[in-house]
């Protein structure tokens, strides 16, 4: 396929490109462009990285897994059927792990439409297990009726229990009638054998008709091993269950510590809550204070459910801990999402309306959403005299926290028109300001007010800060910061552009060979977004935002953790590993670049096989060299470096490479991608040749 790469453009390395001392930018790279972003109730993503171990904790009624998360993971005409094991991406922390009547064995996963994720009774013994209205937490709340003469209850698989941690239990258990003593916790080996003896158990105090809060603590573990959860009440007993949870005792303020030290490995600048869409339907009052006195609700848009229990200060403190910038985005609330995913009329081929399927009726007055809005930046950043800052104090954060950036819905044209946007953007932007005068806020400039955002623009430009933009294609990228030149042109106010839902080239946008080479390897779109190549044409996007300067503030690469390996970081509940992706985004996060250069007779270009891209540093003291190879070619590249006025002596080259193209980085199979450093001396006298080997990416830094 060579015919399809720009590899003839370097000649073998015997053409000599010029490198020039003209800068592209009056500006250097923004430090902040590799950001990141976490979007609740949709890929598996905050349930992995948070310490609750066990799946639907309330009880709940399972909201059905919506066809848009099904394609996402790959849909059927790949045959992902509704058995997701068998899937390179699938790990531990896909599971949906059953409740089901014990003694008793689970049966084999399944996600179907109607999967309610309790197995109700179990041959041999006189119990039934049911979800009903009522409890505590939620609509509903599990009752164990165990009319046997035995022992017997609830249980749950797939807890993964590490050496020496401790283990916390908490749960609302209500007397309905029978014995109040003789309850009890087991925690035993999932592949036990019949009569094999618990690891570990714990009796219950008595229970009561009033019902009351149970805590135990488990001693620590003996050794990494695969365990079941089991509550047993007496034979005769009816036992109403709500809220259970189940957390180490270690944790980083109820993030695993693993998971924690990736984010940082992987270095994230900014990272983006709670959505995407699922933020378009949701409040994020619902997400604050005690975390069995807060809403649960079903993730509308993707399917399945979530207890809030990761809300705006779990997440602020994630991103403290990590050293990012948070960016949230404000739920702009609408009469249309009462029971509409989409209701912009030009919208034709969708029909113009769909329903989601809910009656939400809690986030459609307009005018109470700006209320909501200020409120949540006095939450944010107010002081302890202000009645939100003193909530956040009372929620245990004293200190404001300080969140600068701010978007404005996702996805708005589902339900406003142009106009009605740029109305509310102004009033909410006032309102949030009237707070704390410095956040800078952003707008939706993707799908169909890409073709308005410059209408829009002129309605509410000088209340933004930034637009805020959707797909990574090189055309896009041009063609929005073109707008946001041509807006800065001709106002005082200035703006600047972001992506804050990056995903990386799509099939109409990709370069010949990658188009080609996916299509040979069976690599559809879901597919191709795990692979190496993928992550490289990451790399060239990237190289793409840094010519514009600080033009291009930020990235927020799509998605953070797991949803089916597009991902940075994959944390299945044994482990955390950095993907593709993750490892080239952890190298990019930390690069030296920031004033690229134009270099003579090269026309960058992200649709290229074979990048190249050269820039001095923040100081203008050390050069940086990247070349990304994404075909099987090697490549030479010769630079004449003469121009630059600087004499370089030595090098340090960092390479990141792999067998082709195809290549992952899975919980299942990692340690493909290929490091390695390796400095020298070299002279800049005279021209300077660098290997690109096939499937790579090069940072090299030339020194005096």
């Amino acid at each position: 396929m060579k015919e399809l790469t720009n590899v003839a453009e370097f000649g073998q390395g015997k053409r000599i490109f010029s490198v020039t001392a003209e800068e592209y930018a009056p500006t250097p790279a923004s430090e902040l462009l590799c950001g990141n972003f976490i979007e609740v109730g949709f890929g598996y993503q905050v349930e992995s990285m948070w310490t609750e171990m066990f799946y639907n904790r309330s009880f709940e009624k399972v909201f059905p897994i919506a066809k848009g998360t099904y394609d996402w993971f790959g849909g059927n005409d790949k045959g992902l059927g509704n058995d997701w094991t068998k899937e390179e991406w699938y790990h531990s922390a896909y599971q949906h792990s059953r409740w089901y009547a014990f003694p008793g064995k689970d049966r084999p996963e399944s996600i179907t439409a109607d999967a309610t994720y309790l197995t109700e009774i179990t041959p041999g013994y006189s119990l039934r297990l049911s979800m009903e209205k009522g409890g505590v937490h939620g609509e509903h709340c599990l009752v164990i009726d165990n009319f046997d003469s035995r022992p017997a209850g609830v249980a749950q698989d797939g807890k993964y229990l590490r050496s020496g941690e401790t283990y916390h239990f908490s749960g609302w258990l209500q007397l309905l009638s029978g014995e109040s003593e003789g309850a009890e916790i087991l925690f035993y080996r999932t592949d036990r054998a019949q009569d094999e003896e618990p690891l570990a158990r714990a009796a219950l105090p008595p229970l009561s008709a009033e019902g009351a809060w149970v805590e135990v603590d488990f001693p620590p573990a003996a050794c990494d091993v695969w365990a079941t959860f089991a509550l047993c009440v007496p034979g005769g007993t009816k036992v109403l269950c709500d809220a259970f949870s189940l957390m180490p005792a270690h944790s980083c303020h109820g993030w695993r510590p693993d998971v924690v030290e990736a984010l940082r490995e992987l270095k994230p600048s900014v990272m983006r809550f709670p959505g995407g869409n699922f933020g378009s339907l949701h409040l994020w009052t619902d997400a604050i204070g005690p975390k069995n006195s807060r809403r649960p609700e079903p993730s509308v848009m993707w399917g399945d459910l979530n207890y809030n229990d990761v809300g705006t200060d779990e997440f602020l403190d994630l991103c403290e801990q990590t050293g990012a910038e948070p960016l949230l985005l404000v739920n702009m609330l609408h009469p249309l999402k009462q029971f509409y995913f989409l209701a912009f009329p030009e919208i034709t081929e969708w029909g113009g309306l769909q329903r989601h399927g809910q009656n939400l009726t809690r986030i459609l007055d307009k005018e109470g959403g700006i209320e909501l809005a200020r409120r949540w930046v006095e939450y944010c950043n107010g002081d302890v005299s202000t009645p939100m800052g003193r909530l956040r104090a009372e929620n245990g954060h004293p200190e404001p926290y300080h969140v600068k950036y701010w978007e404005m819905d996702n996805e708005t044209w589902r339900w406003f028109t142009k106009e009605e946007y740029a109305e509310y953007v102004n009033r909410y932007a006032a309102a949030m300001r009237s707070v704390d005068p410095t956040i800078e806020i952003g707008i939706c400039s993707y799908h169909t007010f890409s073709d308005v955002i410059e209408d829009i623009l002129e309605l509410c430009g000088e209340s933004v800060n930034f637009i805020a933009d959707r797909m990574c294609e090189p055309f896009n990228i041009k063609r929005k910061i073109a707008i946001v030149q041509r807006y800065n042109e001709t106002h005082k106010h200035q703006i600047y552009y972001t992506d804050t839902e990056a995903l990386q080239n799509r099939d109409l946008t990709l370069a010949p060979f990658t188009k080609k080479y996916y299509a040979e390897h069976d690599l559809d779109f879901c597919r191709s977004r795990r692979t190496w190549l993928y992550a490289l044409t990451m790399a060239g996007n990237l190289l793409h935002y840094q010519r514009y300067g600080d033009l291009a503030r930020f990235m927020c690469f799509n998605n953070l953790c797991n949803t089916s390996g597009q991902s940075c970081i994959e944390a299945s509940k044994e482990e955390t590993i950095l993907t593709c992706a993750g490892i080239l985004m952890a190298h990019m996060a930390r690069t030296k670049a920031a004033w690229p250069l134009r270099v003579e007779g090269y026309e960058p270009d992200s649709l290229k096989s074979v990048e190249l891209q050269v820039s001095w540093d923040r100081k203008r003291e050390s050069l940086v060299i990247h070349l990304v190879n994404k075909c099987d070619e090697p490549t030479p590249v010769t630079l004449d470096l003469s121009h630059l006025g600087r004499r370089f002596t030595s090098y340090c080259c960092t390479r990141l490479s792999a067998a082709d193209g195809a290549v992952q980085e899975t919980i299942r199979s990692h340690g493909h991608i290929r490091e390695e450093t390796h400095c020298g001396s070299l002279s800049s006298d005279v021209p300077c040749t660098f290997d690109a080997p096939a499937f790579s990416f090069s940072e090299i830094v030339l020194q005096d």
